[in-house]
This record gives C-alpha cells, structure tokens and sequence, in this order.
C-alpha cells in the first residue's frame, strides 16, 4: 500500500476536476483519498478498532485536534441559516482529514519520511516549474492570448466548469506593479494565492532536503512570480524561524545565514517584488483596506456569535443573503473564517492542534541527537510556521490540494513525535 500511497501524495498538485452533474464538481483527488483510506480499513480494520479502543488517537495532539476540531464544526450547524451549506463542507472535510491518519500508518520510520518528503517537494517543484513558464510564456505569447488559453482550457479541467466559471467571473490572475499590468503565476491552480501557499509549505522542505536545491530555487521563484503579499510576509516568517532554528540546534551557520539572505530579495528597493512587498504595509491601497473591512466585519460577527458561530459554511449569508452557494465570500483570514462559523471552541481546537504540534517538534528537536532527523524536523517547522502566518490573509482550508498537504504535514510530523530515537 506504501508505492500506491506514494503515487496518491504525488498527484496532490496535479488532480483534475469531475463533473458528475450539471452544477457539481468534484476533486478527483478527495475521491481517490476516500477510496483509499477506505481500503485501507478493510485491511487492517482489526489493527484499528484495537488502536481506537486503547485511546491512541485521542493522545495524540495531531489526532485529537482534528477531531475536537471536526465535532466543533459539526456542532456549529445546530444554529445554522442554511445547514445544507455546512453539511457540504462537512463531507469536505471528511473526504480531506483521513489522508492524515494514512500518512501516520504508512509513514512510520525516517526513510519512509525523507522518501515522502522528496515526492512532496518533486511534485511541488514540477507544479512551479509550470507557474513559471505561465508567467513568461505572457511574454512570447501575449498576455490576452496567455490568459484566454488558461481560462478556457486549463482552469475547467483542473478547478471545474461551475468553480471555474466563479473564479472568472472574481479573478486575481493580473496584479498592477509600477502601473504596469502583470499576470502572477498560478499554476495549474486557478488562484495565485492558493498556489503560492501550496510552494510556500514545501519550500521549507526542499531547503532541508539533501540535494534538492533546483526544487527549492523552481519552489521559491514560484511563490515571488504569484505577487502573493501574504506569501511574501510568510516566507519571510518562516525562513527567520529556520535560520534562528538551524543556528541554534542544528549548529549549521551558513545555512541560517544562506535562508535569512534570501530575505533580502524582498528588502531590496525598485524592484517589482519590493514593490509589491512595501504595498503590504500601505493601509490606503485598495486591496488592504478592502481587506481589512472584512477582517472587522468577520471579527464582529465572531463576537456576535462567540460559542458557535454562524455556522460551517454560512459567514457568506451573513454578509449577503442573496449570494448563492459558490460565492468569493471569506473572511480573508482563516482565523477569523473559524471564528465567525465555527465560534471560540473551533478556533481554539484548530490552534491547538496546529501549535501544539510545533511546540511537540521543536521539544523533539531540542532531544535529538540525529542530524538528518532535526533537519526534517525544522523544515516541518518552517511549513507551519508559514501556514500559521499565510492563514492571516487567505482561507485555505477549502483548497483540496493545501488541505491535503498539510493533512501529510501533520501525519509526518505526528511521526517523528511519537517514534522513539532508535527508530531512526
């Protein structure tokens, strides 16, 4: 099962879209983790109900925090305005959540994770090398004639007809740096800010991977051609929390000095990438301001309905009632997003579950006496730090691809917290 799991981590980025029906789409991707997870209980069913009988999963902050946080959003629909709404997100979720508890089970020693780890960043490295032959190819090619390609003929394959048809209908593909109009990279994912979080997470990954330094140069390049300020402050986050990580418990100085010297590519003035980093700060550009009205709006209604939110799925009805199912409605902050439909108690399981887990690695960290172990630890330290500070700009959780990845971060994580030294 481990070479068919392997296979599924790889297609991650890639998954096309079905469309069952008019009006549907369905990721290929959560079909083919159900199957699999499925299976993969009728296999070891009698290992698993022992494992669920002696409390394991409960134990463990990965495992409790997914399903604290699952039953929270569950409960949130008992108040719900349009429950069918939430049940959506909920099967979503469903679909999502067991690739964790998959990567836990088949992926249980340090050479099955250094092998997982190389997928994930070769995988992520392909998916940029595609961004980043979009973004020149507007410059052989045209920008209109570029941007009609991809949105007649890629965005319906790989997001769907009707998600497609919403995201033209919103789009974020063109950006305006220095009065000049630019397409962002974005891949074979219809929205530049989703496709700067998936290579964001990994490039922390590729930059401990022995050898892997075109990934993460195709990886980082990426993230800087999708002109994703949010993308920018998080790196920037996640690379100065490995540098300080790698200086001090890993004793390696040069690359602590290499990472944080990539930091200067956003610091350095008259560049179309300083530019757009030194917007993030004005609070007078569109773009911020809109966003945030929207972090207010989101956090007064979180307060309004502070135990259960309005209820998975619902913010958007609150905001406008006559918006329909899909609709480009989110708080723009995945906290706030939790807050207002989930409530306190969601917000709270989901920040546990995510810095529980970091401050779980960074104790192993501190213990481990393994060279290759610690440096797979500070890249998984520096994914979800970048997650953690990316999450304060976007909603990615409805993102199958992300959600996937990080569903294998935490399974990888949870991992090497439980395994004993000798394992490895």
């Amino acid at each position: 099962m481990h070479n068919w799991f392997l296979l599924l981590i790889l297609y991650l980025p890639f998954q096309v879209a079905l469309n069952p029906a008019r009006g549907f789409d369905l990721s290929s991707l959560r079909v083919l983790i159900v199957l699999f997870f499925l299976f993969w209980l009728a296999k070891n069913y009698k290992k698993i109900f022992e494992t669920i009988r002696e409390g394991v999963y409960l134990k463990n902050i990965q495992s409790a925090g997914l399903i604290l946080f699952f039953v929270a959003a569950f409960l949130s629909l008992i108040g719900a305005e349009n429950v069918f709404w939430g049940l959506r997100k909920i099967v979503f979720f469903m679909s999502v959540f067991p690739l964790y508890f998959l990567t836990l089970a088949l992926v249980n020693n340090l050479e099955k994770i250094k092998k997982i780890i190389l997928i994930l960043v070769g995988g992520g490295a392909v998916f940029a090398l595609v961004g980043l032959l979009q973004f020149l190819s507007v410059f052989v090619f045209g920008l209109e004639g570029v941007y009609n390609f991809w949105a007649w003929n890629v965005v319906p394959v790989f997001s769907g007809f009707n998600f497609g048809a919403m995201l033209l209908s919103y789009p974020s593909w063109l950006v305006n740096v220095n009065g000049e109009t630019i397409m962002r990279a974005f891949s074979l994912f219809s929205d530049p800010h989703m496709f700067s979080f998936y290579v964001g997470m990994l490039a922390p990954l590729a930059a401990v991977y022995f050898n892997s330094y075109i990934f993460f140069f195709l990886m980082f390049v990426g993230l800087l051609l999708s002109f994703a300020r949010g993308a920018y402050l998080a790196i920037i986050a996640a690379f100065l929390f490995m540098g300080v990580l790698f200086w001090f418990f890993a004793k390696n100085k040069k690359a602590a000095v290499a990472l944080c010297s990539l930091i200067l590519v956003f610091i350095i003035p008259i560049t179309p990438i300083s530019d757009r980093f030194y917007s993030s700060f004005d609070a007078d550009e569109g773009s911020n301001s809109g966003r945030l009205e929207m972090w207010r709006q989101s956090g007064q209604t979180g307060l309004q309905y502070f135990w259960s939110g309005v209820g998975l799925g619902n913010y958007s009805s609150v905001v406008d009632s006559g918006f329909g199912y899909r609709n480009p409605i989110t708080a723009h902050n995945l906290y706030l997003d939790i807050f207002s439909e989930i409530g306190f108690l969601g917000l709270f399981f989901w920040l546990f579950l995510l810095l529980g887990t970091i401050w779980q690695l960074f104790q192993k960290l501190k213990k481990s006496d393994n060279t290759k172990e610690k440096y797979i630890i500070i890249g998984l330290l520096g994914s979800l730090s970048y997650f953690l500070v990316h999450s304060f700009f976007e909603t990615p959780v409805y993102n199958p691809s992300v959600l996937s990845l990080l569903m294998v971060i935490l399974g990888i994580s949870s991992a090497i917290i439980i395994a004993p030294n000798k394992q490895h």
